[in-house]
């Protein structure tokens, strides 16, 4: 990750921030790509007749994670519209205050209560440990589970979170996972979900952008490198980019059971909305309105 808030995201991503689609027209494309995949079958079959030795991971599976350090009272007893989950690193102590002091600051918009909380994993360094625990103590807006907080590891972190919210903020209505280096507007993103709570389509909620053409990489040297044994297909179904995505409480719930049931991979946006997302028939949904580069808008 760059350090900062600026990050410069794919070729695709920029491409699509530039286009105005319905989201029901986003959906058929998808659906449409989906039904033309001989893949699609495949995949089914495989994972849903998947060996009980590639469900026996304590976290992923069993999800014995252990809270080593957790605000619970976060939501509790309160009317949580907006709960975001930051994605972030232990050592990054900036990144967070730039967080809490820019959109990070807004807990109230037009009556609704936004949440945030930042998502880490455990690290070796003692001293930065007492830095994170200081810090949690002061702001009582990080959580921290039991498992080594590294890039390889952001499923073990994806689905920590979905066990916290399953376990310390099911009242909230909406939920956002993002990365650390993405900023959102929250009173447009506040504003966009009162109108589906108003419309009465506040639930089956999976928004992102969608990645529909991608494949495995298999070239050792590849930061992306995946084996043949981890995932046997020459194709990726759709995903969600994992920067960020936007979800009901409803969809938080489904994703989280399914986790019991769905073999390992370390790539987390594939794992969690492809896997999770197909194999609990949940559709994705590409936002009318959604993020643009922060780079190339500062640098107008």
């Amino acid at each position: 990750m760059e350090k900062g808030m600026v990050t410069q995201y794919s070729k695709q991503i920029k491409e699509n921030s530039n286009r105005r689609t319905t989201t029901e027209t986003i959906s058929t494309n998808i659906t449409n790509i989906i039904k033309n995949k001989d893949v699609l079958n495949h995949f089914e079959t495989f994972y849903e007749n998947v060996s009980d030795s590639k469900l026996n991971d304590s976290l992923i599976h069993q999800h014995r994670y252990k809270v080593l350090l957790n605000n619970e009272m976060k939501c509790f007893g309160k009317d949580i519209f907006l709960l975001v989950f930051v994605h972030i690193s232990t050592s990054n102590f900036e990144g967070r205050h730039l967080i809490r002091s820019t959109f990070g600051s807004i807990s109230n918009f037009d009556h609704k209560n936004i949440e945030y909380v930042f998502v880490l994993g455990q690290t070796s360094d003692i001293k930065c440990q007492r830095y994170i625990e200081l810090e949690s103590k002061r702001h009582k807006d990080i959580i921290q589970g039991s498992f080594i907080d590294s890039y390889r590891n952001l499923t073990y972190k994806l689905v920590f979170s979905l066990f916290w919210v399953n376990n310390f903020c099911s009242n909230a209505t909406f939920v956002i996972k993002m990365d650390e280096d993405i900023i959102i507007n929250v009173p447009l993103l506040v504003s966009y979900l009162s109108k589906k709570v108003h419309n009465n389509s506040s639930s089956d909620i999976l928004e992102c952008h969608v990645i529909t053409q991608n494949k495995p990489q298999r070239r050792r040297k590849d930061k992306w490198y995946i084996t043949l044994e981890e995932y046997p297909f020459s194709k990726f179904l759709p995903y969600c980019a994992g920067h960020s995505s936007i979800m009901s409480i409803d969809i938080v719930r489904k994703m989280y059971h399914a986790t019991s049931k769905v073999p390992f991979l370390w790539l987390e946006d594939v794992y969690g909305s492809g896997f999770l997302s197909l194999l609990s028939n949940i559709r994705m949904f590409e936002p009318k309105c959604y993020i643009n580069p922060v780079k190339r808008s500062l640098e107008k």
